[in-house]
């Protein structure tokens, strides 16, 4: 049997992540409830790392500086909610659930 190529370690990573989230959907909810107060600038800047918005992007969306915009994500980071990759040589933040 021959060693698998890491294409296809995180393909098989990315099917149980989708079964996990899958499974505890309710939970995710109910913790993402409790860590984002509806209508708080972070459960608006969370709304806004789609995977597409840099965050310059989203500091000038919430009219705020880059600085301000940075915390935000940083704090969203910590809490395990978001993660910063990079696509198409940008760094974009996207929801982990």
């Amino acid at each position: 049997m021959s060693n698998p190529t890491s294409d296809e370690i995180v393909s098989l990573l990315e099917d149980i992540k989708g079964i996990l989230l899958l499974v505890n959907q309710e939970k995710l909810q109910d913790a993402k409830a409790r860590l984002l107060r509806p209508g708080s600038m972070e459960a608006t800047v969370y709304d806004l790392c789609d995977g597409q918005s840099t965050i310059q992007d989203i500091a000038g969306k919430i009219q705020k500086s880059q600085e301000y915009a940075g915390a935000v994500i940083s704090n969203l980071r910590r809490k395990g909610l978001i993660k910063t990759i990079e696509k198409d040589g940008r760094k974009v933040s996207v929801q982990a659930f």
